[in-house]
């Protein structure tokens, strides 16, 4: 864990789309403002860059339509608009256990219990001074996969087992733009309001339920928001930050703090935020500081953790940024809370290799169809140059492998059948250079090795025991497993109850790119249980009005 106090001074190695009666399947779509056919994710940002590809297996996003005026009526949600109730009761409540009572497939890796045994004095002493007394409301914008509201549940749950603290969370509205995240909101935390465009957002908003203008809420006690970090990736070349084509979103978020002056927030990006730009003085993340801190009446910290530290096996560096407005009580200064968040590090006891679903399962086995299938319409892939082949040579090189020397990875094996020539050499030289550092034998079967192999091997990595940065074009490969993982298996790595969702509607590759572009439940968790033991809220907040 590392304070964002001051700015790091690391210098970086060099639509609107609407969910429609026809369903997800089959949609692909490309970040705005972008001017390439193909992209790819990087390892320690997710966010899109672009990449070399020939045409492997994997979800590559195409050019979005062209932006056109909304037409409100035009919006249909699939089959029939889900029914969210419009009063005020919806949400959470700590009376109902986060989980489901039946047996889950995935480990449980117990970040709630864990934390709330290290917050368990504060909680204690905010439950004498109010806190369970109202509902706490949530509003949460660029919303995705909604890791948030699952935190919040199970920290409901460990309240109401452990201190009888009945603990309700009204979750009074969501917004993302993209359908496949809309299409999961609506069938797991189901808002009172689901937004499309917090761009568009003012003191009303286009609600996609109603199908028409709502008040947006004002004085939430918590607001949650992970804002676009493409422009901020540190394997984007051009890396515009804040001068870049998602800035508007960033300022959207900005906007609704000042406007609707929520008691908390809570923003999350990428650890490119906190790395200065080669030939700039100054890491973005100052500028962004000091606009949050700009904000009337907000003391406002940062920090950046590691998801690795907090109870899961993957590698996955993150900044958050914690903003407390002066209506609610500051417990604990914020300066302090460093000592709290330093001392929930816990490393996960538990293997990557857990995570993963036997072979014999149905969602293995349906992507394994899929891909057979994929592979008898598409044919055999050509052999392609590039770029890649020289460079590989020099890795080879430097790596010091001899050319008689035969392929670790025996060709066809497992799901590498079904990938390029290009991605099949990135999975033997990951390998490679796996081996070299690995005392022993050459069974990679042995090994609970994972690569990520969705890019260069100059840009990719490969870990023990835990998984390198899950992306939304993340392709991990384990090598115990032959195969790549699938959606369920990255959405448990970062925390989700996987058993629990209804992911009914949506593909593994839609799976996977909610995963990789969420926040890691136990880490948001973290901070959303510091902000209950450290921060009073008022006992009645403002009435939800236009301003």
């Amino acid at each position: 864990m590392e304070e964002v106090l001051e700015v790091e001074q690391i210098e970086p190695p060099a639509k609107r789309l609407r969910l429609l009666k026809r369903g997800l399947d089959g949609r692909r779509f490309q970040p705005e403002g972008s001017d390439s056919d193909v992209w790819s994710v990087s390892d320690s940002d997710q966010e899109f860059i672009p990449s070399e590809s020939e045409g492997e297996e994997s979800w590559t996003p195409s050019p979005p339509a062209q932006r056109r005026q909304k037409t409100f009526a035009s919006i249909a949600w699939q089959d029939s608009r889900l029914a969210v109730p419009s009063d005020a009761s919806t949400g959470i409540s700590s009376g109902s256990s986060a989980s489901s009572g039946s047996s889950s497939r995935f480990p449980d890796t117990g970040w709630a219990d864990a934390m709330f045994q290290h917050f368990r004095q504060p909680l204690e002493e905010a439950a004498k001074t109010g806190l369970g007394s109202r509902a706490i409301k949530l509003g949460t914008d660029c919303s995705g996969a909604e890791a948030p509201w699952f935190a919040l549940k199970a920290i409901c749950s460990e309240l109401a087992s452990q201190l009888a603290v009945n603990l309700k969370v009204q979750h009074q509205f969501a917004c993302d733009i993209l359908p496949i995240s809309q299409h999961f909101i609506v069938q797991n935390s189901k808002p009172m309001f689901l937004f499309e465009d917090l761009r568009e957002r003012t003191d009303v908003g286009y609600c996609l339920q109603s199908e028409m203008m709502m008040p947006v809420p004002s004085h939430l006690d918590l607001y949650v928001a992970g804002f676009p970090c493409k422009d901020f990736s540190i394997l984007n070349s051009k890396r515009p930050c804040l001068q870049g084509p998602h800035a508007a979103t960033f300022h959207g978020v900005v906007g609704y703090i000042k406007r609707h002056q929520p008691a908390t927030f809570l923003l999350e990006n990428v650890q490119g935020i906190a790395m200065r730009k080669k030939g700039e003085a100054k890491a973005p993340i100052t500028e962004v500081m000091e606009i949050l801190r700009a904000l009337d009446g907000y003391e406002v910290k940062g920090w950046k953790v590691n998801s690795s530290d907090y109870h899961l096996p993957q590698n996955r560096v993150r900044v958050y940024i914690v903003g407390v407005h002066r209506r609610a009580k500051l417990r604990r200064p914020l300066d302090a809370w460093s000592v709290s968040i330093r001392g929930m590090a816990k490393r996960s006891k538990v293997p990557a290799q857990s995570f993963l679903l036997d072979d014999s399962e149905i969602e293995v086995q349906s992507e394994l169809e899929r891909l057979e299938i994929q592979q008898v319409e598409r044919g055999r892939m050509p052999i392609a140059g590039g770029r890649w082949i020289e460079v590989n040579r020099q890795i080879r090189k430097q790596l010091g492998v001899r050319p008689e020397e035969g392929p670790l990875i025996p060709k066809g094996c497992g799901w590498s059948r079904f990938l390029s020539q290009r991605v099949q050499d990135t999975l033997e030289l990951q390998a490679i250079r796996a081996l070299k550092k690995v005392k022993g034998g050459k069974d990679l079967s042995r090994l609970n090795l994972f690569a990520e192999i969705s890019r260069s091997v100059l840009y990719g990595s490969c870990r023990p025991r835990e998984t390198p940065c899950l992306t939304p074009g993340s392709k991990i490969w384990a090598y115990t497993r032959q195969r790549w993982l699938i959606g369920p298996e990255m959405l448990a790595l970062q925390g989700f109850p996987v058993d629990e969702l209804n992911l009914e509607g949506l593909t593994d590759q839609h799976i996977r790119f909610l995963a990789g572009n969420a926040m890691s439940v136990p880490v948001v968790g973290l901070f959303l249980y510091a902000i209950f033991a450290f921060v009073e809220f008022d006992s009645e907040p403002d009435p939800m009005t236009l301003d």
